[in-house]
């Protein structure tokens, strides 16, 4: 498989598959090994992957509509999808041995994360690193081959912020994702006790942020020239576009020739009629929005040009918005469905919890970007490298 449009085509004809295992996969807190094979098959996981490690190296959108594709079945199936998928691309940053350390001998490895800096690096007597800590919500870390994990470290006994690439095998995993959606998602803690990080497999936020990453030495093309945040941002946010699409399509489904307790067909209410137009009609226009920002972003990437911070203020808070703009339109579908969506099983409220777990997400909490992007056009901003 090498074009987006096979990857695309896949995908879709994956989703009724995912939607008879999502219950399972809720039910075991962790997608089926079945369905990773079978997106690792299909090169779902290498697509954001460099050409050169044996990746599809396409257009960062095909990820996020392969990614709205996947969640329209199964949230959770989304989530993991272009979580682990952007992780590929972050490693295409980093320094060629350390990817030549994880795809080398699999082009097919695939990673999971977490960026929160819960990792501590200590400089080692035969140089690199030792790393220890705790991290929370690895998302599909059951599958994942290696591990990328924030991290700090001191610089001239100031602490600088960063990313650690490590190995499976020296990671613990803590099963203490017992929640309330996404639970397929097996987004568990994870821990690491002393584990050997070579200094090539670490890589600092700040040298990402200035874009100069060893990694794009070897991967030249405009798709690294992307801003990591912007992809990671999106990578949280769009699985709750192919949410609201799969509660739209399953209520209309369920609701076409149901009658309401006054004998009404639910399908001639005007409030119904209404409701389903604006959740449609909000879903092509946020995807007109972040369809439109990559290719702003990826225009400028194709001309070797620095998009300007005020933009990148504008396309983060365009996609930390759409959770809570979703789960809104969620909450409107489950009210309206009535009592019969309350009971378990029933594919209206799995997509109602999913999508209440994804607007949860810290990087979903948009106010916080909204003052400090409001700041910013007072003339007030201060330093920062999540853009």
């Amino acid at each position: 498989m090498s074009s987006a449009d096979d990857v695309l085509a896949a995908g879709r004809a994956l989703q009724g598959v995912l939607r008879m295992r999502a219950e399972a996969g809720d039910e075991a807190c962790c997608l089926s090994a079945e369905t990773v094979a079978t997106f690792r098959e299909n090169g779902f996981f290498r697509v954001l992957q460099p050409h050169g490690f044996g990746g599809l190296e396409r257009p960062a959108v095909t990820l996020f509509r392969l990614q709205g594709l996947l969640a329209e079945a199964d949230m959770s199936a989304g989530w993991v999808l272009a979580n682990m998928g952007v992780v590929s691309f972050h490693l295409a940053l980093f320094d060629p041995q350390a990817q030549a350390d994880v795809w080398g001998a699999s082009p097919d490895a695939i990673l999971s994360s977490s960026n929160m800096p819960g990792g501590r690096l200590e400089a080692a007597a035969g140089g690199g690193y030792r790393l220890s800590g705790r991290w929370r919500f690895s998302s599909g870390v059951d599958h994942a081959d290696w591990l990328v994990l924030g991290a700090l470290r001191e610089v001239d006994g100031v602490p600088q912020a960063g990313a650690c690439v490590v190995p499976r095998a020296d990671v613990g995993i803590v099963s203490d994702w017992d929640v309330a959606g996404l639970r397929g998602t097996g987004s568990h803690a994870v821990t690491v006790a002393q584990a050997c990080v070579p200094a090539h497999r670490f890589l600092a936020h700040e040298d990402r942020f200035h874009a100069r990453t060893p990694g794009t030495a070897i991967n030249g093309g405009p798709l690294y020239r992307l801003p990591l945040p912007q992809l990671l941002f999106r990578a949280i946010s769009t699985a709750s576009l192919g949410g609201l699409r799969g509660m739209l399509t399953a209520f209309l489904a369920a609701n076409g020739e149901r009658t309401s307790m006054m004998a009404q067909r639910i399908a001639e209410d005007p409030h119904v009629q209404d409701l389903c137009a604006r959740v449609d009609a909000d879903l092509a226009a946020m995807w007109q929005v972040l369809e439109g920002d990559l290719a702003e972003m990826t225009a400028a990437a194709e001309r070797v040009e620095e998009v300007p911070l005020a933009r990148r203020r504008v396309f983060r808070l365009n996609a930390t918005r759409v959770a809570d703009r979703c789960f809104d339109h969620a909450a409107g579908l489950l009210r309206a469905a009535g009592a019969s969506a309350l009971y378990r099983g029933s594919p209206l409220l799995r997509f109602f919890n999913d999508m209440l777990a994804a607007r949860q997400h810290a990087a979903n909490q948009y106010e916080l970007h909204a003052r400090n992007d409001g700041a910013a056009l007072f003339g007030r901003a201060g330093e920062d490298m999540l853009l």
